[in-house]
């Protein structure tokens, strides 16, 4: 497959950022399968199924953290863990077939629901983009936290991928006391100081929301709908997601739906913004799974929970104008597929 490597990727970095006509990272390539995929821990004894991952020939791959399971403060310790994944034949043979793309979650980050309290969080930004190797003038070579701008194709079929940072500037929120339905410690924070993007991620998201698009992804390394779990999610921060759909809704942000991972297991999540249906596919994890967890509570879930090994896939049909939102389990069979027409993604005038 002659897909171009991210560095060979055109940077649109001459224009300020709110003058940008483009994302940051542009390719005239026309592209039909966006695969993703997040929880990827290369010392499990099950092997991640990055093979089929690569049997569905996707033109672009976004990891959406834990990537590896860093969990460290000793910079040695983490770029070792980065090494192991590099080890991995079928993990080389995907970088190699494909556009990879990738933000992170806490465990590549460096702790487990980490923030901006994590005192290495400079070293391993560095450490995240030597391995996957972005160039000598990335923006996030030169600015704090990971967060990138790409679209691929011309007028009519250009594709937008937002990759978020959910960690570097994300605020600590204090654990809360059980609750129903939920398998994790978190509830909904009614401080409304506390921040998950950070102000500088926030103004350059709606920069990026006003640059034209004919479908738009945005890329969370944890679930943007869902927040009953207990688990991390943008619900802990209801100002924070209410910011976002704000945004979405300001700017009419026409064919935009998410993709999202961490909770190592896969489901589609829906809701409302007025009469828009923003879904949220969430796929997780690659080499491995909890049963217990995808039993969770979900009121926005679409369908069924699934905790095979997964991964995610977007294909889009330019000819028809729908898109299908879609999560294969190792032998490439679906595990959930949804249909959807560009029609049906817009927001009322």
């Amino acid at each position: 497959m002659n897909t171009p490597s991210l560095p060979a990727l055109i940077l649109a970095l001459t224009l300020p950022l709110a003058a940008q006509s483009t994302s940051e990272v542009h390719s005239e390539k026309t592209i039909t399968k966006i695969a993703f995929g997040s929880c990827n821990n290369p010392r499990d004894k099950t092997p991640a199924i990055f093979n089929a991952v690569i049997a569905k020939q996707p033109d672009v791959f976004v990891f959406l953290g834990d990537n590896i399971y860093g969990d460290t403060k000793d910079m040695d310790v983490l770029k070792k863990k980065y090494q192991e994944l590099e080890a991995v034949e079928d993990f080389r043979k995907l970088r190699e077939s494909t556009t990879m793309l990738a933000t992170w979650d806490d465990h590549d980050f460096g702790t487990n629901d980490g923030g901006n309290t994590y005192p290495k969080r400079k070293e391993s930004q560095q450490i995240f983009l030597d391995f996957f190797k972005d160039p000598a003038g990335s923006p996030r070579r030169t600015r704090e936290g990971i967060y990138a701008s790409y679209s691929f194709g011309e007028k009519g079929k250009t594709c937008q991928i937002l990759v978020l940072d959910t960690r570097y500037f994300r605020d600590l929120i204090p654990r809360a006391k059980e609750h129903s339905g939920g398998v994790g410690w978190y509830g909904p924070t009614k401080d409304t100081s506390k921040t998950l993007l950070g102000e500088t991620q926030w103004k350059w998201l709606e920069a990026q929301l006003q640059i034209p698009a004919d479908l738009r992804i945005i890329a969370s390394s944890i679930q943007m709908i869902s927040y009953e779990k207990g688990m991390e999610n943008w619900g802990n921060v209801p100002h924070e997601q209410k910011r976002l759909f704000g945004l979405l809704k300001k700017h009419k942000a026409h064919h935009t739906v998410a993709i999202s991972g961490d909770v190592h297991f896969a489901e589609l999540s829906k809701t409302n913004i007025d009469d828009y249906p923003f879904y949220d596919l969430t796929s997780s994890g690659l080499s491995h799974t909890h049963k217990g967890w995808a039993m969770a509570a979900n009121s926005f879930r679409v369908g069924k929970s699934h905790y095979e090994l997964n991964a995610g896939l977007i294909e889009i049909d330019w000819k028809k104008k729908s898109l299908s939102l879609n999560v294969f389990n190792g032998k490439g069979k679906n595990l959930i597929e949804h249909p959807i027409k560009f029609s049906e993604l817009t927001f009322p005038e």
